[in-house]
């Protein structure tokens, strides 16, 4: 598995399946509104194409510097890299890489996410109600080192 620069094309090619899927689909973001995410300038938030054995499999982005360690705000696998350990591979480097604090929010509904996290080692902190979608709260969990 290699992390690179995330290119634009790659940005569209991941915003178009995640809008197809959960948490994104029901929380009705559009493919446009997600490739804008991935695209737009900020200094402080790093984006990430995953590859592995020369394919493109998703992205991950990291925003740093935030709290006291940083923060996973979009970890999205393309539906045929789902389910092979990916995932868990891209939390190992993360971790290694963050030291003592890695956060991540979730969906209060994404159940398939919380138990990932909750596997790998992530504790619940709060509750974020309203912060993406008026009627959702969105779940901070922390990883300790």
């Amino acid at each position: 598995m290699i992390w690179r620069g995330l290119s634009a094309k790659e940005a569209e090619t991941i915003a178009t399946a995640c809008a197809g899927f959960d948490p994104y689909l029901t929380l009705g973001y559009r493919a446009e509104t997600l490739a804008a995410y991935l695209t737009r300038p900020d200094s402080s938030l790093i984006r990430y194409a995953v590859e592995m054995d020369g394919r493109f499999c998703g992205v991950l982005t990291l925003r740093k510097p935030w709290l006291r360690g940083p923060l996973i705000e979009m970890l999205a696998l393309l539906p045929q890299s789902q389910g092979k350990g990916l995932g868990s591979l891209i939390l190992d480097r993360c971790k290694a890489e963050a030291g003592r604090n890695l956060w991540v929010t979730v969906s209060d509904f994404h159940q398939p996410a919380r138990r990932f996290y909750a596997r790998a080692g992530f504790e619940e902190v709060s509750a974020l109600a309203g912060i993406v979608s008026e009627d959702r709260a969105e779940i901070l969990l922390r990883w300790r080192g």
